[in-house]
């Protein structure tokens, strides 16, 4: 991989945390190819192969979608993210793209609280080339721990 691939994948991972810290839901399908997959799942349903997950997309359209209720009709108290991304690390590049894992950390803060850790994990991802640039194909989202908030807003 040359330095200017690498560097494309580097600022893929850091642009998508960067979106998602400002809040900027807008942009994040466009991270994704057209009929990109999204998922957010436990570790122990991970391992074992179980499908279960606590969010599921299979389309951009359906990350739209997950934006459109996210800024519009899901109420929740506010709270800033911060992602703290890994490097990613490349397990292999062939004609079906790179497949690529990164640890992550996200910290939520409550405008009147102290921040806390909101999750733990790893992505597990297929990137491809498009004209626009590299974007997801699948974004498979573990994360570590087992007890989690009543609800995930926001995409991790």
């Amino acid at each position: 991989m040359n330095f200017e691939r690498w560097h494309a994948l580097h600022s893929l991972y850091a642009d998508y945390a960067a979106a998602l810290d400002a809040r900027d839901l807008a942009r994040w399908p466009d991270f994704f190819t057209d009929d990109g997959r999204y998922k957010l799942q436990s570790r122990e349903n991970f391992d074992r192969g179980l499908p279960l997950a606590m969010l599921a997309f299979e389309s951009k359209a359906m990350l739209k979608d997950r934006v459109f209720g996210a800024a519009e009709t899901i109420y929740h108290d506010p709270y800033h993210q911060r992602h703290v991304v890994g490097v990613p690390r490349v397990l292999s590049e062939g004609a079906d793209g790179l497949r690529c894992e990164a640890s992550y950390v996200v910290i939520r803060t409550k405008r009147d609280g102290l921040p806390e850790i909101l999750s733990v994990g790893r992505t597990l991802d297929r990137i491809v080339d498009t004209p626009q640039g590299l974007r997801f194909a699948e974004r498979c989202v573990v994360f570590d721990n087992d007890l989690v908030p009543n609800s995930i807003v926001d995409p991790i």
